[in-house]
């Protein structure tokens, strides 16, 4: 191989990565710019291929040479990485959760298919989502002026300890009857139906007798303790340290020993109902165990809960 070769090879070897209206043009200046700098180094001699390698490499690898004349648009804008990682991370993780909801609630052979369907489902979700943000991304730079950022966009700053009295009475409210119903459903049947349920109804929200016994109690008293915590801190009007960590304490407790309600055995008499509620049950103490180790993690960086933040 003699030196202009191997000028010729490097020169190629940049210009194919390039777009092909750029090639010829950056092929040509490439290898005429090597060509002078190399034979000035030489002088009158004639041109050792060592001395071309030399130059080559201080000049630097064909991938990133190219980087120097063109940058080509990335996958997904800067901008939108941290986006694009957080919705990443939240909708592998609902999917997980759900999987293993499912799983809990399912039979041994539904759960075995799960690992597969969570597998596709993932790639599946990822794929959509890239495509997603790529589509962004040539919109962003084809019509820039729809992404023009101003001031008046940013988000008012709020105190993330202050508690909306009539959002936070609106939950107990809702907590307390849910909790009331879950604890007999059937009369809440007969109530709503004006008299006794049908009996089939009956025998399908019937409570299995060892459930009752040992399990139900401490989910209700639990139950019933985040409601009270909740109850405080909307009569103080705002979340204080103590409040909140005991808050999540029993968000943790209740999603523990929900867990240990699905995996003990079953709730329900009928094996229709206890799958369903099995299914529910786990789905949301998955959900809750993420929302409290967010939440947790929140308040170790930020050192206390007062910080003020965007809403």
């Amino acid at each position: 191989m003699t030196p202009d070769d191997m000028i010729q090879r490097y020169a190629y070897a940049v210009a194919k990565r390039l777009p092909v209206s750029m090639q010829a043009d950056v092929r040509a200046e490439l290898h005429a710019l090597l060509h002078e700098e190399i034979q000035a180094l030489a002088g009158d001699d004639a041109i050792p291929l060592k001395l071309v390698e030399e130059r080559i490499v201080a000049f630097g690898p064909p991938s990133e040479v190219a980087l120097r004349y063109h940058r080509p648009a990335p996958i997904i804008e800067l901008v939108d990485t941290g986006l694009f990682v957080k919705l990443a991370l939240g909708l592998i993780l609902g999917l997980t959760v759900l999987a293993l909801s499912i799983g809990v609630s399912s039979s041994g052979q539904t759960a075995s298919q799960l690992q597969d369907g969570l597998r596709d489902a993932i790639f599946v979700v990822l794929g959509f989502l890239l495509a997603c943000f790529w589509a962004l991304g040539v919109l962003r730079r084809a019509q820039p002026k729809l992404f023009a950022w101003k001031p008046n966009k940013l988000p008012a700053v709020r105190d993330p300890d202050i508690i909306s009295r009539p959002l936070a009475v609106s939950a107990l409210v809702a907590g307390s009857m849910g909790l009331l119903i879950l604890m007999d459903p059937i009369s809440f049947f007969d109530l709503l139906l004006g008299g006794q349920s049908p009996s089939t109804l009956a025998h399908a929200f019937t409570y299995d007798r060892q459930f009752l016994s040992e399990r139900a109690p401490l989910l209700w008293i639990m139950l019933t303790f985040s409601l009270l915590i909740l109850a405080l801190a909307t009569i103080e009007g705002r979340w204080r340290p103590i409040t909140r960590k005991v808050a999540l304490g029993l968000s943790l407790v209740v999603a523990v020993i929900s867990l240990w309600v699905v995996l003990a055995g079953p709730i329900f008499v009928a094996a229709p109902t206890d799958q369903s509620m099995k299914f529910w049950v786990a789905l949301i103490a998955g959900i809750t165990c993420v929302d409290i180790w967010l939440k947790w993690r929140d308040l170790a960086v930020n050192g206390r809960s007062s910080v003020l933040r965007p809403q």
